[in-house]
């Protein structure tokens, strides 16, 4: 399948790459390889289309481990071709509910995704897996990634889901940043957290900006002043000050975006964080206490 490039990447910092989902159309996906002295660390791993864990063997030769900032399917698609993950606790259930699609299954939602340059070549081999039960190893906030000679802290930021992270590099300065903060935050989904439990956790990312130059996420790269953005943002959605730009979301239901956008998709006035919400959903609490039924 070397006809079809599912993969591109670039040297971002010190034995750190991002690697891009170049095959698919329609927007970016991104995730991070980062290798230290002990393993290298594989920050999240897009959608499953291509051999991702042969890709990065071209990269490193050190052991690799797999950690996904939240469990939405563009961050931890390509987890099957890896035996196991560390996961946010609170986004271990949402993860779980993916297995038993079949790699028949998602070789046809890839076709429909690629490039149409490179869909009549897309044959269903060894780049597609099916989902099937892997290990699971449970993160928190303050758990460390010891890599040998770079240790990777995690910082909780939830909003896009209760369990969102972010990655701090403190050898590279860099954040990894998942979807926690950047120009399309989307907190208009059942299980988001309350408008408000998002701005105290922004507020309290913003305490650990001076550790880090930059903010490589899951589709866009930001400087630290995104999360300023973010806290002015969302303060407006919870004093009622936005746009309420209304529009149907990704699941079909009325959602409202901060900020209006053009018929690109663009914000208007100049406006790099946006976000989208449901206006059922501004105040409440940060429910963490699971209930089990």
């Amino acid at each position: 399948m070397d006809k079809i490039p599912f993969f591109r990447s670039e040297k971002i910092a010190d034995g750190t790459y991002k690697i891009n989902n170049d095959f698919i159309t329609g927007f970016d996906i991104n995730c991070y390889l980062v290798e230290g002295e002990k393993y290298a660390l594989l920050i999240d791993t897009m959608l499953g289309y291509g051999d991702l864990n042969a890709y990065c063997r071209t990269l490193t030769d050190k052991p690799i481990k797999v950690v996904n900032t939240h469990a939405h399917w563009d961050h931890v698609g390509g987890n099957f071709f890896f035996d196991s993950c560390y996961m946010p606790v609170r986004d271990i259930a949402t993860f779980q509910a993916y297995i038993g699609y079949s790699r028949e299954q998602i070789f046809e939602i890839a076709k429909s995704a690629s490039k149409e340059e490179y869909r009549d070549l897309l044959v269903l081999d060894d780049n597609f897996a099916g989902t099937h039960p892997i290990k699971v190893y449970p993160i928190s906030d303050g758990d460390v990634f010891d890599l040998g000679d770079r240790r990777i802290e995690v910082v909780d930021c939830g909003g896009h889901t209760p369990g969102e992270i972010v990655l701090i590099d403190d050898k590279t300065r860099i954040c990894f940043a998942g979807d926690s903060c950047n120009g399309n935050t989307l907190l208009e989904f059942d299980d988001c957290l309350p408008v408000t439990c998002y701005l105290e956790n922004l507020k309290r990312l913003k305490t650990y900006a001076p550790r880090f130059d930059m903010m490589y996420g899951g589709h866009e790269v930001f400087d630290p002043t995104i999360i300023d953005e973010g806290i002015e943002t969302a303060t407006k959605v919870i004093e009622g000050k936005d746009d309420k730009h209304e529009i149907n979301g990704l699941t079909g239901k009325l959602i409202c975006y901060a900020y209006k956008k053009d018929q690109d998709g663009v914000n208007e006035g100049g406006h790099r964080f946006n976000m989208s919400y449901d206006p059922k959903n501004i105040t409440g609490e940060d429910k963490r206490k699971q209930v089990i039924s």
